[in-house]
């Protein structure tokens, strides 16, 4: 009878074994979503549009909260993750293409490695430059012979380098003027005529600078464009509107090339593909990852889910998967050349250090 109770009793345990090991990962546990800046922008409701997904496809149903960390750009949530936060799979990072140019770059303050981690889904994000017809600019070529002398305000040169580098690219003499304390803050000096060239995001440009345009009082110059292979396309968002690459054609009457060139597409790589980036730890634990990994995968294919983000994904779409992978792995892969001509420019025109 003993015997009997003990194989009942191996039996028994053998069942339950399976049972316990099946457990998803996250049942009964909590996903913090670490957003670096403020409630209300952006990134914010890109993060929140982004929990409520994992709240809804990650298997074991997770408690999913955003939590803010704000300051330096998001450099400081990003430090934070990279180095104090556990790497247990607790807690995932909205980062952006900007913040992996300071790693690339090696910017003062960016204490972080891409190998750090590891994306799981990217949304891009395009951008637009454009100029002021008071200083003789009524198109693109223009910008070599202005009326007045071209100005660009800058906030923060990393949040700008669209059309720093473009406007670089297309050897526009342009002074650039610091000090801003955002890209809105920009948009107004440009309607008082203090700066006569900026950027906006594509949504702000088509919000706010398209009927300025349509009134005669801005003048579109390019778009960033992104990158598909090798070759820059035109933004997606804004199809009307011509690459830097076509601006450059157009004016100098051959194809862009050389440092500039290919310090251009390597950061439209990381800031236009990249735009908004969803991260976890690159060695959290492997049930961890697979199980937001497989959580991402269902939330991109959930049309309720793609019917509440239209407003947040501002034109564009989710990239994840080897897509996502292979831009990332690219971007990690930045030659050395386009790094020290790029750290040479911004040290020379901006006054930025690098460790």
């Amino acid at each position: 009878m003993r015997q009997l109770f003990s194989i009942a009793a191996v039996i028994l345990a053998c069942a339950a074994g399976p049972a316990v090991a099946q457990a998803p990962f996250y049942q009964g546990k909590q996903i913090k979503v670490l957003v670096g800046f403020s409630p209300g922008g952006g990134t914010d409701l890109y993060g929140r549009v982004i929990a409520d997904g994992l709240a809804r496809h990650v298997e074991g149903k997770p408690a999913v909260i955003v939590q803010h960390m704000p300051g330096a750009g998001s450099v400081i949530a990003m430090n934070n993750y990279a180095n104090k936060v556990p790497r247990d799979g607790a807690t995932v990072l909205i980062g952006t293409g900007q913040l992996l140019m300071r790693i690339l770059l090696g910017l003062d303050g960016a204490r972080a490695k891409i190998s750090d981690f590891r994306a799981l889904v990217a949304t891009p994000m395009g951008r637009i430059t454009y100029a002021a017809p008071s200083a003789g600019i009524a198109s693109p070529k223009d910008i070599l012979r202005p009326r007045e002398p071209l100005i660009l305000g800058v906030p923060e040169v990393i949040s700008t380098i669209d059309a720093v580098l473009g406007l670089t690219l297309l050897k526009a003499n342009v002074r650039p003027v610091m000090g801003y304390p955002g890209k809105s803050d920009i948009r107004l000096a440009f309607l008082r005529n203090e700066v006569n060239v900026d950027s906006q995001t594509t949504p702000i440009f088509e919000q706010s600078i398209r009927p300025l345009a349509r009134d005669g009082k801005a003048v579109p110059l390019f778009a960033q464009g992104l990158v598909d292979g090798d070759a820059l396309v035109r933004d997606p968002a804004a199809p009307d509107i011509p690459s830097v690459a076509e601006i450059y054609r157009e004016i100098h009457g051959a194809e862009p090339s050389g440092p500039a060139w290919d310090s251009y597409k390597a950061v439209t790589r990381a800031v236009g593909n990249g735009g908004k980036i969803l991260m976890i730890h690159g060695d959290a634990p492997p049930a961890a990852r697979d199980a937001v990994e497989r959580g991402v995968a269902a939330m991109v294919k959930d049309p309720e889910f793609l019917k509440t983000s239209e407003n947040v994904l501002e034109g564009y779409g989710f990239n994840t998967g080897e897509k996502l992978a292979a831009n990332i792995a690219a971007i990690d892969k930045m030659d050395a050349e386009s790094i020290a001509w790029l750290q040479e420019l911004l040290s020379r025109d901006f006054r930025m250090k690098f460790h």
